[in-house]
């Protein structure tokens, strides 16, 4: 039985969860806190379909106050803190009332019994500076044990004599084998990695023999704890035996306890009291643990539901996607093969016709004509005109000069007529475009019928090829595009380099300003 002068030992406190402790940290585990510790990695989650219904709204819950916390423990912690004052000062009279008895037998049996919880408190006090060894150590080996494992993840042996045989057999290989030159590259490659991660097993057999005494000093330090727990069990019999001795002498001087009863009754009121309020501190942490659990769940599910809503969304845009896919193959397979290309071989030719092959005199006089036709159509004949049988006049320009004065005379205008051949003259772009269909475009005018001729048979020789057999305009602009970004990425990084030298259009460094445009060696094009 303890002594009513020793204030009793407030129950342990339980560990409070930090802002990511997971679920696994309930109240439960904290009782068991040295064991959970070792296995807290271990312990696998509860399922968040078994807590939630994902297919439901989920209500957010609100993160519980850290703040907030510490001020509740730290108000319960100054009201204990005064109970404990206020105690101090009742056994401060408990102990002058009972001053005068020093040397007699109660006095005696009480100084033994200081001494032996003088003694269980060093034994405590030695306990925990054990246990602290004893987390020192704990932490060494978790961490070289994470440094094996990181480092066997990255190897495929990890045993000297195992990488050893495989070089061997690796180099024997090479020696002996016929292979490609790629897989030659590769074996080098691989036996270049296995020397290389000789270090490393031997810095893992270096580290093992470190986690093999760091395990024996663990041992020790672990013995040293549990014969130290067994010397303050066995002191703590003693002072409970000491106890009983005291208590048992006491009772024998119930003439002499009047007034020192009631600072006992007292005392054991405050010690109440401060129990109470342990108790209290310890329930609102259970509820903070609690809640901040609840708030930990909470986030899984909503961070899960966003992640099936993400996943039914990409599952559906990937369907749509196909679908479109689909449908825009079915309409490309219901064109007319080539259609795009034999458009631009009707469109080429024409165009060449009706600039270089066609008078324009005889265009604008035939379109002239078909015009007035056009409108004479439209016109309605005019019945009883009283205009009928007179007859345009026009004066000359000479009568309107000699009308006006006299003058030295005038000069007649001479219409100018242009026999001038039209120009021969093609754009890049159409450069570009019979780059696409893979003909050359004409140099002179004289080529320009022979050049009509080759679209024309071209868009013949479209309309009987397959689908799929020959490249698509597409296709080749895609292609000129490319080597045309490749191109003047060389250029950009010839450039940086300050490469000197004479320019040349057929060198490969230059890019050629049309995306479409056929680039070739020689200029027989131009």
């Amino acid at each position: 039985m303890v002594d009513e002068t020793t204030p009793t030992a407030p129950p342990a406190a339980e560990p409070v969860v930090d802002d990511a402790s997971p679920p696994e940290n309930d109240a439960n585990g904290a009782a068991a806190n040295g064991k959970n510790k070792d296995n807290k990695g271990e312990k696998e989650q509860v399922p968040i379909e078994e807590l939630y219904d994902l297919s439901k709204p989920i209500k957010r819950i609100e993160r519980p106050s850290k703040d907030e916390q510490n001020a509740a423990v730290a108000a319960i912690d100054a009201e204990i803190d005064a109970l404990r004052a206020e105690r101090n000062v009742v056994q401060k009279k408990i102990d002058e009332a009972m001053g005068k008895q020093k040397n007699t037998p109660i006095g005696r049996e009480r100084d033994a019994l200081n001494k032996l919880k003088n003694r269980k408190g060093l034994m405590i006090e030695q306990k925990r500076q054990i246990r602290a060894r004893l987390e020192i150590v704990k932490m060494k080996a978790d961490q070289l044990i994470g440094q094996q494992k990181n480092a066997r993840s990255t190897m495929k042996f990890t045993n000297l004599a195992d990488i050893e045989k495989e070089i061997a057999r690796l180099q024997r290989k090479q020696e002996t084998s016929s292979m490609s030159l790629s897989d030659e590259k590769k074996l080098i490659k691989d036996i270049e990695a296995l020397q290389a991660s000789r270090r490393t097993a031997e810095e893992l057999k270096s580290k093992q023999g470190d986690l093999d005494t760091i395990k024996d000093d663990r041992k020790v330090i672990q013995a040293d704890l549990n014969a130290k727990d067994k010397e303050i069990d066995s002191i703590q019999k003693e002072i409970d035996a000491q106890s009983k001795i005291l208590k048992d002498l006491v009772d024998k001087q119930s003439s002499q306890r009047g007034t020192v009863d009631e600072l006992m009754k007292q005392r054991d009121a405050l010690k109440s009291d401060i129990d109470d309020k342990f108790k209290e501190k310890n329930t609102l942490r259970t509820e903070f643990r609690e809640k901040t659990n609840d708030w930990y769940h909470n986030q899984r599910a909503i961070k899960a539901q966003r992640q099936m809503q993400y996943e039914e969304e990409k599952k559906r845009r990937e369907e749509e996607k196909a679908a479109y896919l689909k449908k825009k193959e079915e309409e490309e397979l219901a064109k007319t093969p080539y259609e795009e290309e034999m458009a631009l071989c009707e469109y080429l030719a024409d165009y060449l016709t009706k600039t270089y092959l066609t008078d324009s005199q005889e265009e604008e006089a035939k379109k002239a004509k078909e015009a007035e036709e056009k409108a004479k159509a439209d016109v309605v004949a005019v019945k009883d005109d009283p205009f009928a049988g007179f007859k345009a006049f026009s004066k000359k320009p000479e009568d309107e000069v000699n009308y006006f004065g006299k003058g030295k005379g005038i000069k007649k205008l001479k219409a100018k007529k242009s026999s001038k051949a039209p120009t021969f003259s093609l754009s890049l772009d159409l450069f570009d475009q019979f780059g696409l269909i893979t003909l050359n475009p004409p140099t002179s005018l004289d080529g320009v019928a022979a050049s009509v001729e080759e679209l024309k048979a071209k868009k013949q020789w479209y309309s009987e090829q397959p689908r799929g057999s020959v490249p698509t305009a597409k296709d080749i602009r895609k292609a000129n595009a490319e080597a045309a970004a490749k191109a003047q990425s060389k250029g950009a990084k010839a450039g940086n380099k300050g490469k000197k030298g004479n320019f040349s259009i057929s060198n490969e460094d230059f890019a050629p300003l049309g995306t479409g445009a056929v680039s070739s060696g020689t200029g027989e094009n131009w």
